[in-house]
């Protein structure tokens, strides 16, 4: 009879000394965590390795203006004929946007854009609540090759998910655009 008695599975012991809240450490993209800040140290401690809530924000800022600023192949590329090239690293970045090619475009195109890129290949941030949006300058008379707008949502993160905002303008004499500032939540 006692053959027959379970033994309790075992428990990662480090996720229960991991307390679930807010400020918890996260794990980074596999690109920060390849990142060996200190090669000489064979053992990690899990804050080296992991990242805060402001951290993340940090990441998927810089991964939103590498995204933003790299020109893609969608112009090319018949999306409905061959959607897995369109959602593929072949075509990363947004379609051409200087040029006589924006002098033709409206903003509602340029949004569409711009949002279908970031659900393409921003994971992180939750497809519904992205929100792409104009911004009004104050001094339009400074910033007339510049479209002014911000990029809102919510970043996929345990135990709830992280407010995102950043401001960004787009030149539209060299198709640069430029993470201008970012909103703490």
């Amino acid at each position: 009879m006692t053959g027959n008695k379970k033994h309790p599975a075992p428990v990662d012991t480090l996720a229960a000394r991991t307390p679930r809240r807010a400020n918890a450490h996260m794990m980074p993209t596999l690109l920060d965590r390849l990142r060996d800040d200190a090669p000489y140290r064979p053992i990690e401690a899990p804050e080296e390795y992991t990242v805060t809530r402001k951290q993340m924000r940090d990441i998927v800022q810089r991964d939103l203006a590498y995204l933003l600023n790299t020109t893609s192949i969608e112009d090319q590329l018949d999306r409905e004929r061959y959607p897995q090239a369109a959602a593929s690293t072949v075509n990363f970045g947004v379609p051409p946007l200087a040029g006589t090619f924006l002098a033709s475009r409206q903003w509602n195109d340029i949004e569409r854009m711009i949002r279908q890129a970031i659900t393409d290949f921003e994971p992180r941030l939750i497809p519904d609540s992205l929100v792409v949006a104009p911004r009004h300058a104050l001094d339009a008379s400074d910033h007339h090759h510049v479209l002014a707008f911000e990029v809102r949502g919510m970043v996929h993160m345990d135990p709830y998910p992280l407010e995102f905002m950043v401001q960004s303008s787009l030149d539209l004499e060299t198709s640069e655009i430029q993470i201008t500032g970012m909103r703490a939540s």
